[in-house]
């Protein structure tokens, strides 16, 4: 049996799409403004004591914050690697899966890179230029995701931030937090090919050099000589 090596994923970009976080201060924001003017009509006509009304908004406030704490730090098995390759996103019982997850092959991948993190290491993996990849929305079709979701949360739900790279050049970014950077090295040079570089990138200086400017031709990086 080939070896399997599962990862967590720290943050809601394996169940949810790019940008879900900033719906969740929106949602209350209209909730708090219905509050507010709830509030004000029933102080008013003294149906309702206008301290009352603060605590409400003191509990939306409260929520708020709890809701955006646990969608920042919920984990999820959403990294796997073996002989075949990488897959992306949180496995489902779904009839099209491909909607909640992406299959990467060694032969698609370029290179990876290891940045230490506090909470454990940020995986980047740069894809080769032939590499069939999930694009991301355009603005115009991003915008209108985020306004179905902000009426059904449960809309636009299909593509996850985590299965849709950044672009120039196309890049995953994954953050693992149950392995420090050392450890995820020595468990992916046992199951990748021997070509394949992976690289602990420990500063940010070193990032901004291997990161080209905008405009540039992304090319794959040179094999290394045995």
């Amino acid at each position: 049996m080939d070896d399997i090596l599962t990862c967590l994923v720290r943050g809601p970009a394996s169940k949810y799409p790019r940008g879900f976080m900033w719906l969740i201060p929106a949602w209350f924001a209209i909730l708090g403004g219905a509050a507010v003017i709830v509030g004000t009509a029933a102080s008013s006509t003294g149906q309702m004591p206008l301290w009352l009304g603060g605590t409400e908004l003191a509990g939306l406030l409260i929520a708020a914050c709890t809701a955006l704490c646990v969608c920042a730090t919920v984990r999820h098995h959403a990294f796997r690697a073996d002989a075949r390759g990488i897959w992306l996103g949180v496995r489902t019982a779904r009839k099209h899966p491909k909607l909640r997850q992406v299959h990467l092959a060694w032969s698609d991948v370029a290179q990876l890179k290891l940045f230490p993190r506090r909470y454990g290491v940020l995986v980047e993996i740069a894809v080769s230029p032939g590499a069939a990849i999930v694009r991301r929305p355009s603005p115009s079709n991003q915008a209108l995701l985020w306004l179905g979701a902000l009426a059904m949360p449960g809309f636009g739900r299909g593509m996850p931030a985590l299965t849709t790279p950044t672009a120039d050049p196309p890049r995953y970014q994954v953050k693992i937090c149950d392995r420090t950077a050392a450890e995820l090295k020595l468990a992916l040079v046992a199951i990748k090919p021997e070509a394949l570089p992976v690289r602990v990138v420990t500063t940010r200086t070193a990032l901004r050099f291997t990161v080209p400017p905008p405009g540039k031709p992304y090319s794959r990086p040179p094999t290394p000589v045995a």
